[in-house]
């Protein structure tokens, strides 16, 4: 209960709240975030009142405001969907049965990963690495790299690249690059098929 009063106050100070989390100092997160048991990458930013909890995000990821992300599941075979007659702790502090149900599965988010505002990406799915998710798009199922989607339920609309550019890029990993490496090479990042020639002549990639 202290925590759900934190948050409100933190809510009308404008400030975000974070609870178990592990962010990397170079990613940026905006006001009014709440992130719960969230882990995420170098140079990723999340946007203004975004609710994320049980994820790992990427490093270079562009997450728009008001993004919902993970959360909890409700079990739709039971009576009732409400966590009071589940194992563990709730909202009510008490438990009327103590039935299994796994409440939280773990968002996986690549890396270089886009997605547009209130989205929402449901608990357990999978995003590929240079994905671009659709404003107000819903994310029920995994995302594979580089496509893009958007709408309700988030369907397919097309992919960013040709397939051959999508696999060295996948191969290239450019995102686990150092600092150097990135500054040295970031004037080809305009164009990936400069950049995958460049890595094929000087081995880039190794």
């Amino acid at each position: 209960m202290k925590t759900f009063f934190l948050a409100k106050l933190l809510k009308k100070l404008r400030l975000s709240s974070f609870r178990a989390c592990e962010i990397d100092c170079s990613a940026r997160i905006d006001s009014q975030c709440e992130l719960t048991r969230v882990k995420i990458g170098r140079f990723s930013y999340i946007c203004s009142s975004s609710h994320i909890t049980d994820a790992v995000i990427g490093s270079f990821c562009s997450c728009g405001g008001g993004v919902c992300i993970g959360g909890g599941l409700h079990p739709l075979e039971m009576v009732s969907t409400s966590p009071v007659f589940l194992k563990g702790k709730n909202i009510f502090h008490q438990n009327l049965a103590t039935f299994d149900f796994e409440g939280s599965k773990t968002v996986h988010i690549g890396n270089d990963v886009w997605i547009g505002n209130a989205a929402y990406i449901k608990s357990g799915v999978t995003i590929g690495d240079g994905a671009v998710i659709g404003t107000h798009a819903v994310v029920t199922h995994d995302v594979p790299p580089y496509a893009i989607v958007a709408g309700v339920p988030a369907a397919l609309l097309r992919y960013r690249f040709p397939t051959e550019v999508i696999v060295g890029l996948l191969a290239l990993k450019w995102w686990d690059w150092p600092m150097e490496k990135l500054k040295r090479y970031a004037n080809l990042f305009q164009n990936p098929v400069e950049l995958l020639a460049a890595a094929s002549q000087e081995g880039l990639s190794e």
